[in-house]
């Protein structure tokens, strides 16, 4: 890519939380020119712009765009020979028209889960399994997959201790916003109705994409590790930022300077320069307040998401407990942010610059 020039890209999805996220987060992106929107019948044929905006904060300056629908998606994508699509996608559409896009010559970014687990798509989160692209060379275009909100906290704080040391066992539980929910249960909590605590099927989902992105990489095989899960979720009311509550088993003991030190070594040897990266991507807190911890990464109070690129890109964690071989801690992160878009476009930041199309 020329210096000054931006990749031209696609997101498929319009009116929801996390594809709005994507309008925010590449609204001013150093990388990437939102050259097309796709949407749904409800919303095609409507300016950007003039879409109803869901998120808290102010909507940014978006492109001049009407949208469109997935078949001028695709000749949208061929036509202008564009190379990155962000896929906001309800998992069963992701499912039939993410592929279509690859045949297209593009790369998917995905949000959904559809494809999170098929054994020939990396799923990736940059500072835990970045080698796990080699599933996809840098030649071929693909599905690469971002993973479920929760497990984002989770992996992040889990995986500088298993690099070092054998964990036994992992216990759970999960207080889920309702954001991650969708747009519609986040009116409905909104205007007075209590959501439901559960979450059916959440709980597998964590467990197996925490174990594949745990797992290590010999050739284009995923060793996966041995350890127990158990993981419990609810939802609670409130509205963005997910807390998870995580206990380990070590097979020997540990003392809780080991652990921070671990935490400590991850956010220097993942440092990066990329757009979206944080400096430090674990912060380590006496305690974890959602109002302001949900913008973690950035140095600004009240931060504007669409330009400063850091905000919310961050985990919170408590101060760890230990007991011998037993270590506690609580960790908290912006589900729509680092669990949804802001860590898919980190994704494709990685990525374009393993490709050679950034420098």
């Amino acid at each position: 890519m020329m210096p000054g020039i931006k990749m031209g890209c696609i997101i498929l999805g319009s009116g929801g939380l996390v594809s709005q996220r994507f309008q925010q987060r590449l609204s001013n992106h150093p990388f990437f020119e939102i050259l097309g929107v796709v949407g749904s019948p409800t919303s095609t044929g409507k300016q950007l712009s003039e879409l109803p905006w869901h998120l808290d904060e102010k909507k940014p300056m978006l492109p001049d765009l009407i949208v469109i629908g997935m078949e001028e998606g695709l000749e949208l994508a061929k036509r202008n020979d564009i190379q990155i699509i962000f896929s906001a996608l309800p998992s069963s559409i992701a499912a039939e028209k993410e592929p279509l896009f690859v045949e297209s010559g593009c790369t998917v970014y995905s949000n959904a889960s559809y494809h999170r687990m098929e054994p020939t798509i990396p799923l990736v989160i940059p500072e835990v399994n970045e080698k796990h692209l080699i599933l996809l060379d840098i030649e071929t275009n693909g599905i690469i997959c971002s993973t479920n909100c929760t497990v984002m906290p989770i992996a992040l704080t889990v995986n500088p201790i298993f690099s070092e040391m054998q964990i036994k066992r992992i216990s759970i539980q999960t207080e889920q916003s309702v954001s991650g929910g969708g747009i519609e249960l986040l009116k409905t909590t909104k205007s007075g109705i209590m959501p439901s605590p559960k979450i059916p099927g959440e709980a597998q989902k964590i467990e197996e994409e925490l174990i594949r992105l745990l797992s290590k990489m010999e050739d284009k095989n995923e060793i996966k590790p041995s350890f127990d899960v158990d993981v419990n979720c609810k939802r609670v009311e409130r509205e963005f930022g997910h807390i998870v509550h995580i206990e380990i088993e070590t097979s020997t003991p540990v003392t809780r300077e080991w652990v921070m030190g671990k935490w400590t070594d991850s956010v220097t040897k993942n440092s990066s320069k990329l757009p979206s990266s944080p400096s430090s991507h674990i912060i380590i807190q006496e305690s974890i307040v959602p109002e302001t911890d949900r913008w973690a990464g950035s140095s600004e109070i009240q931060p504007d998401p669409a330009k400063n690129l850091h905000a919310g890109m961050a985990i919170v964690t408590t101060i760890p407990e230990v007991e011998d071989c037993v270590v506690r801690w609580t960790a908290f992160s912006e589900n729509t942010i680092r669990g949804a878009a802001g860590g898919c476009v980190l994704l494709a930041e990685l990525d374009s610059v393993r490709r050679g199309w950034v420098s």
